[in-house]
């Protein structure tokens, strides 16, 4: 069986939108309020306000026209795929030969198409004891042996820059709601 698959429950949006996957990446965090107030803080977020994030996105050339959250993911041309309000939101993208708008949700879920990788990333704010917990997943699936091959090497080369990425958003957010 190629990939990882969760075969029963339901747990997140993001398992509905990519339940199969090559590689993935979670990354978490508690914050003391409550999931409506993280939420809302994710939304408007200031990515410019790390440095971190600034001179690793110049680095990798991603164009930064618009640093808060919701305006740079949607240059970035990642599609709101769905959104349950104050719990969990998820975006995703798919790849021909770049990066292309996903305007069918069925067939974003489906691997039988002719993209060459498709991806999912989320945020999920979940209430505990002590506030909130957010956490942060990436989930991609090679849809083809030879993108698979290739997206192996990119990805054993950029997930560290990617993780540090998230980890710096988390402790954006955790210092914007504080």
């Amino acid at each position: 069986m190629n990939g990882l698959t969760y075969l029963f429950v339901v747990r997140s949006l993001i398992d509905k939108y990519r339940p199969t996957f090559d590689f993935n990446e979670i990354h978490k965090t508690i914050i003391n309020a409550s999931p409506e107030t993280c939420y809302k803080a994710a939304m408007e977020l200031d990515l410019s306000d790390s440095l971190i994030i600034s001179v690793l996105f110049w680095l990798r050339g991603i164009p930064f026209k618009s640093t808060v959250f919701k305006r740079f993911v949607a240059g970035m041309k990642f599609t709101l795929l769905e959104e349950s309000l104050w719990n969990e939101f998820v975006y995703g993208f798919q790849v021909k030969n770049e990066i292309e708008w996903i305007e069918n949700k069925e067939e974003f879920c489906s691997d039988n198409t002719n993209h060459k990788l498709k991806a999912a990333w989320n945020l999920k704010f979940t209430k505990t004891n002590t506030g909130c917990e957010v956490s942060t997943e990436t989930r991609v699936r090679c849809l083809k042996r030879k993108s698979k091959i290739i997206f192996s090497i990119y990805w054993f080369f950029i997930r560290p820059f990617s993780g540090l990425i998230r980890l710096e958003m988390l402790s954006l957010l955790r210092k914007k709601v504080s």
